[in-house]
């Protein structure tokens, strides 16, 4: 069974998206992340796939790939952040290994990825 973000790792109510979409944007090859702070100590993920994507099964399933890829690449590095991603046309049909890399490509432009934890070497 493919990996699920507790209640308190995902963006659920639609303040907490405004909330997120208020803060800093970057987009990269059909991918946009809104990321702002919050003050839990846990980073939350909420995504967005509109409607103009395909019909409801290519929808979530895009939904579920863009999940994997978040989780696998998100790991621990991001703590204290809402972060919201909005998939575009251009990823609507893009495989498991693009996705992944595009992801990557985004998170790591993004201040969350530079942190380091204290007492860490860079």
């Amino acid at each position: 069974m493919p990996y699920r973000y507790r209640k308190d790792e995902r963006l659920r109510k639609n303040r907490d998206f405004i909330a997120a979409m208020k803060g800093k944007r970057l987009s990269f090859d059909g991918l946009s992340l809104f990321y702002a702070p919050n003050d839990t100590g846990r980073f939350r993920v909420g995504l967005s796939v509109g409607k103009k994507l395909g019909n409801a099964v290519h929808r979530n399933r895009l939904r579920r790939r863009l999940r994997d890829c978040i989780s696998r690449t998100l790991r621990n590095d991001s703590l204290g952040y809402d972060l919201v991603f909005v998939a575009r046309s251009q990823i609507a049909d893009a495989g498991h290994e693009e996705l992944i890399r595009i992801v990557t490509a985004v998170l790591q432009r993004t201040v969350l990825r530079s942190r380091r934890p204290e007492g860490t070497a860079p």
